[in-house]
């Protein structure tokens, strides 16, 4: 019904949710059960459905042809439909808080104990849209801002490639070692064609 069409409803022993805009399957989690909680499974569910709603499949086709960072639009489209699910459905606003302060609890984002600023542009900005704790410098901050204002698809993959040129430009990608500072992969994803992860910031 959120959906509003026949999509495909699936559970799965699986770190995170995920929607395939070309098989229109949404797949949510097993978990334990003091592990899933009722707001997390509800936030889930909007997170995805929103997907089904406003990302279409040609969006993440032109994002692999133009070769455009797969995590930077998930996280960049991520914020965007996150913002239009609570726009269509106001009731999801709460649902999202007490999801996302449930989420923050288990330390589903991998981040106790880190420090958050040592972490690059794309993972601070995708964990400020999963409502956790994070500082941007004035320069970073009209990145962020620019993230909130996107709008369509076109947007967000002109802002993915736009922000991954200029961090590689810009942003020191790698530590002493060489290593790169990031966190894993941070939406969870498989990187199946068509498919998009939870956006859980750890995160789809």
């Amino acid at each position: 019904l959120l959906a509003e069409e026949d999509i495909f409803v699936v559970h799965k022993k699986m770190d995170t949710a995920y929607f395939n805009s070309k098989s229109r399957e949404l797949g949510l989690p097993i978990w334990k059960d003091e592990e899933m909680t009722k707001d997390i499974y509800d936030l889930m569910v909007c997170h995805e459905i929103a997907h089904a709603l406003w990302t279409p499949l040609d969006m993440l086709e032109s994002a692999a042809v133009r070769k455009i960072n797969h995590s930077f639009v998930n996280i960049i489209e991520d914020a965007r439909i996150e913002r239009m699910v609570q726009d269509k459905y106001p009731g999801s606003v709460a649902v999202f808080n007490r999801g996302y302060n449930d989420l923050t609890a288990k330390d589903f984002f991998g981040i106790d104990g880190k420090d958050v600023s040592e972490l690059n542009l794309i993972d601070r900005i995708n964990l400020f849209f999963k409502k956790q704790k994070v500082e941007f410098s004035d320069e970073e901050k009209v990145w962020v801002k620019r993230v909130a204002e996107t709008k369509t698809p076109d947007d967000v993959l002109n802002l993915s490639e736009e922000l991954y040129v200029w961090m590689t430009e810009n942003a020191p990608m790698e530590d002493e070692d060489g290593e790169e500072k990031t966190m894993s992969d941070p939406n969870g994803e498989s990187g199946d064609e068509g498919e998009t992860g939870e956006g859980d910031a750890r995160a789809d």
